[in-house]
């Protein structure tokens, strides 16, 4: 991969990861327990997924065939 497509999908995986935060924050925002955790579970799903694709994409680990 190029170092140009690799910095286009690295922006592309944060600005997804941000729009999904965001819908995770308005989760933790509502008036039950059950969806408040929901979006405990899926912020710190987050925190350990985009780094362990960032660094997929970076090191170049998987090609794609």
């Amino acid at each position: 991969m190029t170092n140009s497509f690799k910095l286009a999908l690295t922006v592309l995986v944060l600005m997804l990861a941000v729009a999904v935060l965001s819908r995770f924050m308005d989760w933790m925002n509502l008036p039950s327990d059950a969806w408040f955790w929901g979006g405990v579970v899926g912020a710190l799903l987050l925190v350990v997924a985009v780094p362990s694709v960032l660094t997929a994409v970076w090191r170049g680990e998987h090609r794609l065939r």
